[in-house]
Order: structure tokens, then sequence, then C-alpha cells
């Protein structure tokens, strides 16, 4: 008997599993496709219709990672930005913006990107900065969303998402991103660095110990980098370039740089 009610409660088991898995369908992680026309290059660059034809767009006030450079091999979460994009043009249709320059030197039109029925429009430049996704890029003339992209960048960080998060567990001194620069190149870092030297060179902030720097255009967003000195002990959050003279850790705003007690 006992072994006929183990027979009859494991077939009740698989019977009821069996009805679970037929009732609940099961869930595909499917990316949608951007609309009709639409072709998606990078994070923060796309085709999309514009004024009756079709656009090769560069988002403004924004930097994702890059994937497609001619020299360097695709950066740290640069896929990660270009499934976000492509996400976001599928939310609905397409509005672009323009600010003072409509074209950069490459010939693309440089827009702010929305997505979305009028009353739940999505900003994707904003969105892409605030996911962690981009840094923020903000080239004069071009400024008129750069309060909401910056604290988009600073909700980011407080969120500890994307980049943020990547680099709190990556913390490296100066000789030890050096010593490992091939390896952590387009990589997303935390760099202590003690400062041998300030430098303003044109409109480049440039911060240095060794062959290593921290560095920054000169604007609202960075001015205040210029009241470092020389002994001075920062904590930089960013991605690590490799340069002609070195390694580079390029800074978009002040909050990615910290003055350091450790």
């Amino acid at each position: 008997m006992r072994r006929i009610a183990s027979l009859l409660l494991l077939f009740a088991l698989f019977f009821v599993i069996f009805l679970f898995f037929r009732t609940v369908p099961f869930q595909r992680d499917e990316q949608p496709s951007p609309p009709q026309g639409v072709r998606v290059f990078d994070g923060d660059t796309a085709e999309l219709p514009s004024e009756g034809g079709v656009a090769r767009v560069r988002y403004l006030l924004v930097d994702t990672p890059e994937l497609h450079h001619p020299s360097r091999p695709a950066e740290e979460l640069g896929e990660e930005a270009r499934l976000l994009n492509s996400r976001l043009l599928a939310s609905g249709p397409l509005r672009l913006e323009y600010d003072s320059e409509r074209t950069d030197r490459y010939g693309r039109t440089l827009a702010y990107v929305f997505a979305g029925g009028e009353s739940s429009e999505l900003f994707l430049n904003e969105i892409l900065v605030r996911e962690g996704l981009a840094q923020p890029l903000i080239i004069p003339p071009n400024r008129r969303y750069a309060a909401r992209i910056l604290k988009a960048f600073e909700e980011a960080r407080a969120g500890q998402r994307g980049l943020w998060s990547r680099a709190e567990g990556r913390v490296f001194t100066s000789a030890q991103v050096w010593s490992e620069a091939p390896l952590l190149a387009g990589s997303f870092l935390a760099l202590f660095m003690t400062i041998e030297k300030v430098e303003l060179k044109g409109r480049r902030i440039l911060l240095r110990e060794g062959r290593v720097t921290v560095a920054a255009y000169k604007s609202p967003e960075t001015e205040s980098l210029l009241s470092l000195r020389e002994g001075d002990r920062i904590r930089a959050v960013g991605k690590l370039l490799l340069s002609y003279n070195g390694c580079e850790l390029p800074v978009a705003s002040e909050i990615q740089v910290t003055r350091s007690t450790e």
C-alpha cells in the first residue's frame, strides 16, 4: 500500500508540474526591433528618419562606449548601450530636436532624440546617461539640455548604475594602471592619483602623475579641477584610454573627481 501511495503521490506531482508549464508561457527576453527605416550603430549613433529623408544622427551631449572605432576594440558597456538605444527607439514615434549647430565635422546630424507619444515621451540622450551607459559630452554652443544630462549623470552615480557600478570594484593607482594599461584600456575604473602636475593646455585641463593623466575640457562642469594642486590626492572615475603620451582617463564633470584622504 505504501508503495502504491508513493507512486500516486509522484504521479500527482508530475501532473501538477505538467499543468504549470502548459499554463505559464515561456518568457523570452526578446529585443524589440526598431521602426522601419531605423538602423542602430551604437549607443549614441543611429540612422533615423529626418525631414522627409534619412540621416545619420549623433546624439547631442552624450558619449557612449565605442563599438566601431577604427583603431580600438569594442569598449566595455558598448553593446549594452547599443541594445538600450535600440529598445528605446522602438518605444514609439520618433522626434528630433536640434541645437545651435546642426552637423558635426563628419557630416552627421546632431540632435536630441525623443521617442513615444506626447504624454509618455522618452528623452533618449538623458536615459542613456541615467542608466550609466553614457557620459556627458557637452561641447558649446550646444548646451540646451546640459542641466538635464548632468542631473541624469548624478542620478546614475547615486544609483551605482552602469559605469559607476563597474568602476566601484576596480580601484587602481597610477602605477598599477600604467603597468596593466593594455588590459585595462576601454574599461571603466577608479583611479587613485597623487597629482604631480596641473596643466591648462589650450582648452584641456590635465592632471598628471607619471604617464597617467586625468583629462577634461575646460567648461562650467570641470573648471573646479583647476583648484587642485600638486600633491593633492584624488580619486577619478572614468574609462581608461591609451594615448601617445601614456594613459588618459577623460572626465566630463567634476563629480567624477573627488579629493581623497586615503
